[in-house]
């Protein structure tokens, strides 16, 4: 698999109408164009997955919160990046794969030297938010969010952020995050070679 930024403004668009078939969310065109979006990318060159790093608010997962909530006051919006619009195809999806999307998100995430990062989750998906809790998160916002263009309907997510320098410890704070994908297809690849050798010489 290769992930290769995209700016092609008709690749763009192909990588939005994908990330509304499979997150239901169709980002606006200029919110892409100003953004720095990653596409996935298979051995036949089809997009198959992919993130977006948004450099410059306003931030969408920000808006999405109700206008009664008061924001935090740490969080510097001049320092900061969201990260959004995360998604994989299914009949893509393997381990390795699963390794090098995330390596790779969080490598783009480190360069882009922010000082804060932002994001959300569906709280129907709470394996995320336990993923990111290593990292010590702020919780800004739980519950029913604004609608959004290009949103479908109401969602109830958890809107949080992360300090940057409690990203750069996250590989050290949570080792099995990487650790168990590489263990499980590796042991995959290992039961297919004995499988294989089975046959060959039974």
């Amino acid at each position: 698999m290769q992930i290769k930024r995209i700016k092609d403004l008709n690749e763009l668009d192909r990588f939005r109408k994908l990330t509304n078939k499979y997150i239901h969310v169709l980002f606006p065109m200029d919110y892409l164009a100003k953004s720095r979006v990653f596409g996935c990318y298979d051995s036949w060159q089809r997009l198959c997955g992919g993130f977006v790093l948004v450099m410059k608010g306003p931030f969408r997962v920000l808006e999405s919160i109700p206008s009664h909530i008061e924001k935090h006051q740490d969080l510097d919006l001049d320092k900061a990046c969201e990260v959004t619009g995360l998604w994989f195809s299914p009949a893509a999806k393997d381990r390795s794969k699963s390794i090098v999307f995330w390596l790779r998100l969080y490598l783009e995430i480190i360069k882009t030297q922010k000082k804060f990062l932002v994001y959300a989750f569906s709280m129907s998906k709470p394996q995320i938010g336990k993923m990111y809790e290593p990292a010590k998160p702020v919780r800004l916002f739980e519950g029913q969010t604004n609608i959004l263009p290009g949103m479908e309907d109401y969602d109830n997510e958890v809107v949080e952020f992360i300090k940057r320098k409690d990203l750069l410890f996250f590989p050290l704070k949570s080792p099995d995050f990487l650790f168990k994908r590489v263990k499980h297809n590796l042991g995959h690849k290992i039961r297919r070679a004995r499988l294989y050798f089975k046959k060959q010489y039974a």
